[in-house]
């Protein structure tokens, strides 16, 4: 069970580095598209790639969060039922989670491959299924973070 601990970790740096990268790389593609706009001029693919980071950004943002546990919760009932009750409340609203972001893979999945078949492209040339491929990827690890949440609460996170 060690090197499940140790691929959490590994896991994390992926997510925390993304995060930083799609964040500075759409600053500074604004910063850019300010200067163009005054200059009327510039790549006409830098809107759609900036639509499409801003879309990556946030669905990666809400894979960190859920990690973290700062995530949306609607558990009033886990938080105020004693004992066992609470830590039963707060196992079904982990599972829940956790299905509804299976169920929410496996849609995607099927909006990724309806698009690869269908063959449109997004921006130079790239195709749209390459850009939504995230979201089945995001969304099974939101299941599986939600799922880690069944476990003890690491050091520096919120406890429930």
């Amino acid at each position: 069970m060690r090197w499940l601990g140790g691929l959490a970790q590994w896991v994390a740096r992926i997510e925390d580095a993304l995060l930083a990268v799609l964040g500075l790389g759409l600053l500074a593609a604004a910063a850019a598209q300010l200067v163009f706009r005054v200059l009327e001029t510039g790549p006409v693919w830098l809107d759609p790639l900036m639509r499409t980071a801003t879309l990556w950004l946030a669905l990666i943002g809400a894979l960190v969060a859920t990690r973290e546990r700062r995530q949306l919760h609607i558990d009033v009932l886990a938080r105020r039922l004693p004992g066992r009750l609470g830590q039963g409340a707060r196992i079904l609203t982990a599972v829940f989670t956790s299905g509804v972001c299976v169920l929410l893979a496996q849609a995607s999945w099927t909006l990724v491959v309806l698009e690869r078949e269908g063959g449109g492209t997004a921006f130079a040339g790239l195709p749209n299924w390459w850009l939504l491929a995230i979201l089945p990827l995001v969304f099974g690890l939101m299941a599986l973070h939600s799922l880690g949440q069944l476990g003890p609460v690491p050091e520096g996170l919120p406890a429930p």
